[in-house]
């Protein structure tokens, strides 16, 4: 070998050795990068995503997209997030500019500073309505911080809420990994609010590995490294402005209500006849109160009479205020009644006048021609009527329909307020259907009772069944007419059409069809088989009780299936005993 090849393998061999060592530098710095935390500092206004004058709102641990107000130094959240989150019982008024609370035995109304200038209980800046802090907390069974630099409001709903104990300084970072910027430098001996992990350690399915999901007390959520948190337990929370309790008026038995279709005081008068074979029942409720104009005006035929016969047959009444027997004849003019204190304040102060001279025991509130838009009016009404009735000792209960056909409604919030929520399982078919089909299937009455029961507990939720069916005739140009059948009428019209019902395995019911010329007639028959398949459905979702419209409209031996099926022997593992 020459002494050139020599110096070329030299060459090659110290410029590899050069790449590899220059390699496995860049190897260690690449790990000493990766392994070595960050010492970055998120900035706090970015964190909150804040502006000047704004208020970031934290509840609950969570950073939230509404944005608060400081004004004047005081601070101030959005009127949206409290009515959706902290507090739906603060309504704003916006036909007359009022806040409005509801409490458990009381309504209060506030203006609405319009110069956006603090101080008041609520103000208006740049068109959109905030709630003082400090009221808020007086009216709301939750704690209420404020931090500056930069503004925040840290809420805590819950009564407790568990923690864990920083064993020794440690960063608080805005993502899981050592990498993630810092929120905030914990110090050692700090209690902090953990998310994803229980008051006894136990971690939720969510929680990042080796990472747990914490809250300080001044509002920043981010992650800390397991190995720095120790001793879980649970922090209690002291609000100090309790605001009163929302007690109930329950029947201390299954609810067995029929709905009792009243038209003038002969009808009244003759409640004797009414009940007569009829067996079981604890609750009367009879149409007697109708919305009767768009400024809260009410109608009224109401009897004292009644109620004291009802009375001796061991039966209570509630009253049933409605929207669709006095003048009152569309949606629009049902919201324009609820949507003004001064309306709402006629409406209240009319019906619970009328309980009071008729010696009622309750009120129904059937207010069927609810829209979307109208629905927070009504809620509100729901509210204003609770109060009232509290201070009474009334029973206070409203009718929905399914909540398919109305998802709108907030059955939870209506639960919160109002002893009962009574769910009508009627009507998935009516008069002006497009097609023909059953009034109310096992299926439609299942579905209603569990959505319902979703958002109320079960032991507010009253199932409302039909004594009624409806007769279809489909005419040859494919035109339908319907007719609305009691239980024994429409036996008889299945009679007298020479029809032969069969069981409808699908809908829970006896179905009937025949045809006449170029007419058909179909039927979903209401009767003991398919009653009998309801009143399952209530007794197995441990409902409050079960309601029927209406009275006159069943068939003998009526009662006694639901008696039965309502009072229970506690040994069935029913809820209701007798």
């Amino acid at each position: 070998m020459t002494i050139e090849e020599r110096k070329r393998i030299l060459r090659s061999r110290i410029i590899a050795a050069g790449a590899l060592a220059a390699a496995a530098a860049g190897l260690a710095a690449w790990y000493i990068d990766r392994t070595t935390p960050s010492n970055k500092h998120m900035d706090p206004e970015h964190y909150f995503g804040i502006s000047q004058d704004e208020a970031a709102l934290v509840l609950d641990g969570e950073l939230g997209e509404a944005k608060g107000r400081v004004i004047e130094g005081s601070y101030y959240l959005p009127y949206e997030a409290v009515a959706a989150s902290i507090n739906p019982s603060v309504f704003y008024e916006d036909t007359e500019d009022l806040l409005i609370v509801t409490l458990p035995e009381e309504r209060r109304e506030y203006s609405v500073a319009s110069n956006g200038s603090s101080g008041g209980e609520a103000v208006r800046a740049e068109e959109e309505v905030f709630v003082s802090a400090p009221f808020l907390e007086s009216v709301t069974n939750a704690s209420f911080r404020t931090f500056d630099e930069p503004g925040r409001i840290v809420v805590s709903m819950q009564d407790s809420y568990p923690v864990e104990t920083l064993m020794e300084d440690a960063p608080i970072r805005f993502r899981a990994g050592i990498k993630s910027p810092i929120l905030k430098d914990g110090e050692a001996g700090t209690r902090l609010r953990v998310l994803d992990v229980d008051e006894t350690g136990e971690a939720s399915p969510d929680k990042v590995k080796k990472w747990t999901k914490v809250v300080t007390e001044d509002g920043f959520s981010g992650y800390v490294e397991d190995r720095f948190l120790g001793e879980p337990g649970l922090e209690t929370i002291e609000t100090g402005h309790p605001v009163g309790e929302y007690t109930r008026s329950f029947l201390d038995a299954p609810v067995n209500l029929c709905f009792h279709q009243t038209t003038d005081q002969a009808s009244n008068a003759a409640l004797t006849q009414s009940l007569e074979g009829v067996t079981g029942i604890n609750v009367l409720a009879p149409t007697w109160l109708f919305l009767d104009g768009t400024a809260g005006e009410v109608a009224s035929i109401a009897s004292s009479d009644y109620v004291e016969t009802a009375h001796k047959e061991g039966i209570k009444v509630w009253a049933v205020l409605n929207d669709f027997d006095g003048s009152i004849a569309s949606s629009a003019d049902t919201a324009a009644a609820m949507s003004s204190a001064a309306g709402r304040s006629a409406i209240v102060g009319s019906v619970m006048e009328e309980l009071r001279a008729c010696g009622a025991d309750g009120l129904c509130l059937d207010i069927e021609l609810v829209s979307e838009s109208a629905a927070a009016d009504f809620l509100e009404l729901i509210r204003e009527f609770s109060v009232e009735c509290r201070k009474q000792g009334l029973t206070l209960s409203a009718c929905n329909y399914v909540p398919t056909f109305t998802k709108y409604m907030n059955r939870a919030e209506q639960a919160r307020v109002a002893d009962y929520v009574i769910v009508m399982c009627y009507d998935e078919h009516t008069a002006s259907s497009k097609e023909a089909g059953s009034v109310s299937s096992l299926p439609f009455v299942k579905n209603g009772i569990t959505a319902t029961a979703g958002q109320v507990p079960a032991g507010q939720v009253i199932a409302a069944l039909p004594f009624f069916t409806r007769l279809w005739k489909i005419s040859e140009d494919g035109s339908i007419e319907a007719e609305s059948l009691g239980m024994s009428k429409a036996a008889s019209r299945v009679e007298e059409l020479g029809m032969s019902p069969g069981w409808d395995e699908e809908t829970g019911q006896n179905y009937a069809e025949t045809s006449d010329g170029g007419d058909t007639y179909k039927i979903w028959l209401e009767d003991s088989d398919s009653l009998q398949l309801k009143m399952e459905e209530v007794a197995s979702a441990d409902c409050a009780g079960a309601a029927f419209w209406k009275l006159g409209l069943e068939s003998p031996g009526t009662w006694e299936l639901i008696r039965s099926s309502l009072f229970r022997d506690a040994a069935e593992g029913s809820l209701y005993e007798s």
